[in-house]
């Protein structure tokens, strides 16, 4: 009886120390997926932004080259507008 519980526990040690090899391969390979994920997520994230920002100063500047456009074809217009807007903001100003 008793060598077969030692043939046992000999089997449960040898199980046991296969499962922690496996976990430490699994580990490993959690980690280097990860890693691997973050990566990628942050090349995709910084493509995006570097599209963004191309976009906003494209957008930017075709506003502004519209706004100086529509300036210099209505010049009085634009004075008033931009007095008109001056007195709107002047007068929330003096409210508070």
């Amino acid at each position: 009886m008793t060598g077969n519980y030692t043939e046992e526990m000999g089997a449960v040690k040898s199980d046991l120390q296969t499962l922690k090899e496996d976990l430490a391969t699994l580990t490993k390979a959690v980690k280097e997926d990860a890693q691997a994920n973050a990566l990628e997520l942050r090349a995709n994230a910084k493509t995006k932004l570097d599209s963004a920002r191309a976009k906003s100063i494209e957008a930017g500047t075709k506003g502004r080259r519209k706004a100086q456009s529509t300036i210099q074809e209505n010049p009085i217009v634009s004075i008033a507008a931009t007095a008109g807007i001056g007195l709107i903001i002047g007068a929330l100003m003096a409210r508070s």
